[in-house]
């Protein structure tokens, strides 16, 4: 598998991730009222953030590559080795990163579920993403 393919498909997935995270958190504001206004403030994405999320999902697409697509896995789906992929990641990077950040800030916890739930949307498209990528790619 071609390392450059990863690294573009994990850069438009973080990019991705960001739109399905907006149209997920607007269906469950929708729902939940409260949570519109509990959550005014950190709704709205600027450039930094967007490229912080670009840039994340090319580094996840270059640790794929380098774990290469998770090969101690064997005769699993590509979606579920996705999952995996996006789950640990997700565990193991921006879970502390954003209690870190939350505990820094003391923020309300409800900023840090949002902040946390866009990061756990990152991670799991870019690693769905990527093992769909690898799939393709080792006929």
């Amino acid at each position: 598998m071609e390392r450059s393919y990863l690294l573009l498909t994990g850069g438009l997935s973080g990019l991705v991730s960001l739109l399905a995270h907006s149209v997920l958190w607007s269906i469950a504001e929708m729902l939940h009222p409260r949570m519109r206004v509990a959550n005014a403030s950190n709704r709205q994405l600027d450039v930094p953030d967007i490229l912080l999320h670009l840039f994340a999902g090319v580094g996840l697409g270059g640790l794929f590559w380098i774990s290469w697509g998770l090969a101690a896995l064997v005769d699993v789906t590509w979606w579920l080795r996705g999952l995996i992929f996006g789950a640990v990641t997700s565990l193991m990077v921006a879970t502390p990163a954003v209690i870190s950040m939350n505990r820094a800030a003391h923020s309300p916890p409800s900023v840090a579920l949002l902040i946390a739930s866009r990061w756990v949307t990152t991670c799991v498209l870019a690693g769905l993403a990527c093992a769909w990528s690898w799939q393709r790619g080792s006929y």
